[in-house]
């Protein structure tokens, strides 16, 4: 840090720029997420596949890149993440079903991976005595570019512009923390300027039981932060209720939130602060599965929000401080652990939970009667729909789950002409919201339960004489 050419300043101005656009691409993909069932008539686990590839595919950029940031090199690797950010936007644009769209999330997602690969160990190793504190204020921008992004969403609807304007939109910040990088000198990180090599990252991480216990805590607790905010838009559009703007709320408070952690990381411990945030996300989680109205859903979302808000950076600071030997490595794989478990299974998940439950919060005497009213009618229909009418039409019992929201999503779409469609739609409507909002109480006991333990590492930590003393019982080991 002597050298008179690096600019720490300007380099976390950057990273904080590349988080931006990072959230920008979560904040556009999640908002348009309702409108790509309708155009392309995809089902919620369908949706889920995209979103989740928007996450698992960070996952693996940051596990293969996090490692390579002293031999590749951080700024060519910020390049790599502007060339894909570039590419994975145009992906969206000329997008014609599914496959395309899942390309288009899974190379926007690496180059998101490349950011996180790269911004994490660089704040490390830019305020090394601050990794908790810094990390937080960089990853304000997280939210704090969900806030911005979310906004240009709803902006983009009230002029009713193309859902494909609001992928472009990511051009915007992408572009930015291009330029600010484009002639900057980076530091070499905490574990290559200490003469570490990747051999040693890898044996320290190996030999890390507590870094190996926070990937797997990482993976609920990143999945209680990002499946519900992907999911949230879209499930509470389908109820009437401006979604976008009600995850602008969520991360609005978990902006201001981190920006002001490092005061309340400086009177409680961070294993403190993951007991308590992971506890209230989980009553807001519970809270927002049974909401109805605006009211009782604007504030279970604000509980929900208060309880997340610093809980990411917070498990990134943990590690970073207990375990400083793994590095960039160990913060690489921290986050792809988390991006892995939400994308692969959280987001699916919740999207085959709620298509599970849809018929559930039907009517099925009136559902089966406009099955067989789009039967009877005369319109020309495409076979799918007729196929899924047909099996509608012939339920005894409890409707099929996929069959129902297959003729839903048809019918609603105009396939049987505009009079049933607007029957469909209504109907429709209320059955995803209610059916999305009841996935969210599955993850409630993951959320008490990671509560739990943390709650045994603050009990571990006070009988070995504090957190601090445990910070410079690892500095100390990583010394040696």
């Amino acid at each position: 840090m002597a050298d008179a050419a690096i600019r720490p300043g300007r380099l976390f101005l950057g990273s904080c720029t590349a988080v931006t656009a990072l959230a920008f691409t979560f904040a556009a993909m999640s908002a348009i997420m309702y409108q790509l069932k309708t155009e392309f008539l995809l089902d919620n686990a369908q949706v889920g596949l995209i979103g989740g590839a928007g996450l698992w595919g960070m996952a693996i950029s940051q596990i293969s890149f996090s490692s390579l940031c002293d031999v590749v090199g951080m700024r060519n690797l910020l390049r790599l993440a502007l060339v894909g950010h570039i590419v994975g936007v145009l992906l969206f644009v000329f997008a014609t079903g599914f496959s395309t769209l899942f390309a288009a999330a899974l190379v926007v997602a690496i180059a998101n991976g490349m950011i996180e690969a790269v911004c994490n160990p660089l704040t490390a190793t830019l305020y090394p005595d601050r990794k908790a504190g810094m990390l937080n204020r960089m990853h304000m921008w997280f939210p704090g570019g969900i806030v911005l992004g979310g906004l240009g969403c709803w902006a983009l609807d009230q002029v009713h512009a193309d859902w494909r304007a609001k992928m472009i939109m990511v051009l915007i910040p992408a572009l930015a923390y291009g330029l600010i990088f484009l002639r900057e000198k980076f530091p070499p990180t905490e574990a290559a300027a200490a003469g570490q090599t990747l051999p040693d990252a890898f044996k320290a991480v190996a030999t890390s039981p507590l870094l190996w216990a926070f990937l797997a805590l990482m993976t609920v607790t990143m999945s209680l932060e990002l499946g519900p905010n992907r999911w949230i838009p879209a499930v509470l559009e389908a109820g009437g209720l401006p979604g976008i703007l009600v995850l602008v709320l969520i991360n609005g408070v978990m902006a201001i939130t981190r920006a002001n952690a490092h005061a309340i990381l400086a009177r409680v411990s961070p294993p403190m602060v993951l007991m308590v945030g992971t506890g209230v996300a989980g009553l807001g989680l519970l809270a927002l599965s049974f909401s109805g109205g605006t009211v009782a859903t604007v504030a279970s979302a604000l509980v929900f929000a208060i309880g997340i808000a610093i809980v990411w950076p917070t498990m990134m600071g943990f590690v970073a401080e207990r375990t400083p030997r793994t590095g960039a490595l160990g913060l690489g794989l921290m986050a792809a652990a988390g991006s892995l478990a939400v994308g692969i299974v959280t987001t699916p998940l919740l999207g085959q939970i709620a298509d599970k439950h849809l018929p559930d919060t039907l009517d099925p005497p009136a559902v089966t009667a406009l099955a067989r009213e789009v039967m009877a009618s005369p319109t020309t229909k495409p076979a799918p729909l007729e196929a899924a009418a047909g099996a509608v039409a012939a339920s005894s019992g409890p409707l099929p789950a996929a069959a129902t929201g297959d003729f839903l999503r048809r019918t609603a779409a105009g396939e049987a002409g505009p009079a049933l469609a607007s029957k469909a739609a209504p109907v429709l409507a209320a059955a995803e919201n209610k059916s999305g909002l009841l996935s969210f109480r599955y993850l409630v006991p993951f959320a008490f339960g990671v509560c739990l333990i943390f709650g045994l590492v603050v009990l571990s930590d006070r009988r070995a004489g504090g957190y601090q003393a445990q910070v410079a019982k690892a500095r100390l080991v990583s010394d040696a």
